[in-house]
């Protein structure tokens, strides 16, 4: 169809739509209230709301020189989908589980459609307009927002949810999460939502996947800006019923689902229109539909695909059978998409598999890639992540520590306190906030799929040293707390959150036959064929007779350690190498495969460091969930109250064109004209300064009041 037919079919009568309405509402609500949201206001609000990603990639960089040439000209002229085919994944799920082919200027008309219908209700009421009584309308800014498709990253996962949940998509795909195979016995069916897991009122499995319900979503610091799909149930037994306000079309029960948010198979997430339409033509150039090696099998009989109908709630089908030509001629462009509250999974289908980082700046030339050392549990080397410098400094300033709760000493566990464990005889020491420390820390969340970094989301760097026979037995990063005793709510597969990823680093060089190695008991060595895998008994056998443990007591758990060491999946340390592996599901539920463990060291000295990166904030900070009738308990547990400040540089003032901020002599961020504002979880009295970058001098120091429990301080 070429430039007149689009024009006849769409442009014009959306112009005519847009000029003689009064009520027409952009395509936003906000998931804190239930009316809907309407006028120029909320635009702004959004816009301004909007946090820009971390990402350096080069659909980043294709954006920006795109920026204006998208907004002078709707990209519904050249529709910008043609030919593709979006396939789209469960978050962490190698293999789809759905795929549409409908033009996205067809599912713009859908859409908006939906959009009127919710612009001709008060508050979600009667669709009549003679019973309405709030009009809305939209200044030329706001029109060409929605002609341009200038969406920030919460309107397009709505936008996306939208269009695949109620349109394009067959009702029945894409629904609540697999159960993984290791999951046996009656605990398959209550697993994760439970067997049969569904939202009343809501036809579409797909948004029901995208909301996993009060009950399994963790409430994140964006929560309130999420923008909820709105669907209407008119089955009878429903009628006359109004949930949060009012009813749709005739009176029929409003349901509010919350959105995915997408990423590409890398990590990388969507935070607008514009990226994702830059996303599709990198595709476009890097596959050539005739060589495409994965296509997805279609059966030779006609396909029936049901969506609901937005005139009055009703499943329509039709025929979704493609000619060979138009099949030979799509381009496939997957789509993971995440549940609201859940962060981003890596997908590996095979040991192996690479996935290359294009979007993360490396520290070297070299770009960073993951390489599938283990499907189950999820364990991947990182290559190119750091580098021998960055390796060293950390090392350095983890010697140079001398305040108590962060140098190096021997190494303790447990949710809270100091306590040792006589299986555990390492050193550890803490990196929260020095400048390298930092650096690496911000690649670790965008590694792991985050588009902006935030601090309660992460530990402090753990720097580890391992002496000769020192080691710690396999146990689990997650954290276990099944009983509830502690004032943090540690459920992850609820409302909780809970260290959920962890990144490995290595700093020193260890042989072979020198241990040190980080084992996971619940996988098997990357070049051992299966059948000549050994078992504990045959590897302990072995390992008496080398002589190589001789200093080790027989039988110890040091002894049948390395035994494990020698017999499964075994990380040897090398310096400036990097490990991922998970623990926590997709769904948030423990991961119990990651069981690991740190082997004994036979000869040398070993440096590492790990970060642990939770699904939402950790216990102390603003947001962190907590159990019920724990709040009084956590009021007792902290003598001083934490306050939350926000550090602001205007770029207005010329010293500070180019600075960074430190509390106390730790470097905690950038601070230069341009940079976004750091938000810091600090106490009263602590002294945090502003330096400049070329000599390290003091431009201003703030010590924090307490008459607040909340600053915000601009220079």
């Amino acid at each position: 169809m070429g430039i007149v037919g689009y024009l006849l079919l769409f442009i014009i009568p959306l112009l005519v739509g847009i000029s003689i309405s009064d009520k027409v509402l952009p395509l936003i609500q906000n998931a804190s209230s239930v009316g809907i949201l309407g006028g120029d206001e909320h635009w702004a609000f959004l816009l301004k709301k909007n946090p820009s990603s971390s990402s350096n990639s080069n659909i980043s960089k294709a954006e920006d020189s795109q920026e204006a040439t998208t907004t002078n000209s709707s990209p519904l002229l050249n529709d910008p989908f043609e030919n593709v085919r979006f396939v789209i994944h469960r978050n962490g799920e190698a293999s789809p589980c759905g795929h549409t082919v409908i033009p996205f200027s067809e599912a713009m008309v859908q859409y908006n459609a939906v959009v009127q219908r919710r612009a001709t209700t008060s508050d979600g009421g009667s669709s009549s307009s003679s019973s309405s009584s709030t009009k809305f309308s939209l200044s030329k800014e706001s029109k060409n927002l929605l002609m341009n498709h200038q969406m920030n990253k919460y309107q397009l996962d709505h936008f996306l949810t939208s269009v695949f949940g109620k349109h394009a998509l067959p009702l029945s795909s894409c629904g609540v999460e697999q159960v993984p195979p290791d999951i046996q016995g009656p605990s398959r069916k209550t697993w994760g939502r439970g067997e049969g897991y569904k939202i009343d009122g809501v036809d579409s499995q797909f948004l029901t996947f995208c909301d996993m319900g009060p009950d399994h979503t963790t409430i994140l610091p964006d929560h309130d800006l999420l923008l909820e799909i709105v669907s209407w149930d008119n089955t009878s037994a429903n009628h006359n019923n109004n949930i949060n306000g009012g009813g749709g079309a005739g009176g029929d029960m409003v349901v509010n689902t919350l959105p995915c948010h997408f990423h590409t198979r890398e990590g990388l997430r969507f935070t607008s229109y514009q990226q994702l339409v830059i996303y599709v033509q990198q595709q476009r150039e890097k596959i050539l539909p005739q060589q495409q090696e994965n296509t997805i099998e279609r059966d030779n009989e006609e396909e029936q695909e049901c969506t609901i109908s937005d005139e009055d709630g009703s499943s329509v089908c039709h025929s979704t059978t493609l000619s060979e030509d138009t099949i030979n001629n799509l381009v496939d462009v997957h789509l993971y998409a995440v549940p609201a509250g859940r962060p981003f999974v890596f997908a590996p289908s095979f040991v192996g598999e690479v996935f290359e980082i294009s979007h993360v700046t490396p520290k070297s030339e070299k770009p960073i890639s993951l390489k599938v050392m283990s499907v189950s549990p999820r364990v991947f080397d990182i290559l190119n992540f750091f580098d021998v410098n960055e390796s060293d400094a950390i090392v350095t300033k983890a010697l140079a520590e001398t305040s108590e709760t962060h140098r190096i000493k021997r190494s303790s566990t447990g949710a809270s306190g100091y306590n040792l464990n006589s299986q555990r005889t390492s050193e550890n020491g803490f990196d929260t906030h020095g400048e390298t420390a930092i650096i690496v820390k911000k690649r670790c969340m965008e590694v792991l799929g985050f588009d902006e970094y935030i601090e309660s989301f992460t530990d402090g760097l753990q720097v580890l040293r391992y002496n000769k026979t020192t080691a710690y037995i396999p146990h689990m990063d997650w954290i276990d707390d099944h009983h509830k005793r502690e004032v943090h709510n540690y459920d992850s597969a609820g409302q909780g959150t809970n260290r959920f990823a962890t990144i490995l680093l290595y700093m020193s060089d260890l042989g072979e036959g020198d241990g040190g190695e980080t084992v996971f008991k619940h996988a098997w060595p990357l070049d051992v064929p299966e059948d000549q895998r050994k078992s504990r008994p045959e590897a302990l056998e072995e390992l008496r007779s080398s002589g190589d443990a001789s200093e080790l007591e027989r039988d110890s758990w040091q002894e049948l350690m390395v035994a494990d060491c020698r017999s499964r999946l075994a990380v040897r340390p090398q310096s400036a190498r990097a490990v991922l592996f998970y623990s926590q599901h997709p769904n948030g539920e423990e991961d119990t495969s990651s069981l690991h463990g740190g082997c004994p060291v036979l000869h040398g000295q070993k440096w590492a460091a790990n970060l642990w990166v939770w699904n939402g904030p950790r216990g102390g900070f603003p947001g962190a969930p907590m159990n019920p009738g724990k709040e009084e308990k956590a009021k007792d547990n902290n003598t001083y109250e934490q306050i939350h400040v926000t550090f602001v540089n205007t770029g207005k003032d010329p010293i500070f064109k180019e600075a960074k901020l430190y509390f106390q002599d730790s470097f905690w961020g950038d601070f230069s004209h341009g940079d976004p504002p750091l938000s810091v979880n600090t106490y009263e009295g602590h002294q945090w300064s502003i330096r400049r970058i070329s000599d390290n001098e003091l431009l201003k120091q703030i010590v924090i009041p307490s008459d607040k429990n909340s600053y915000r301080f601009e220079v």
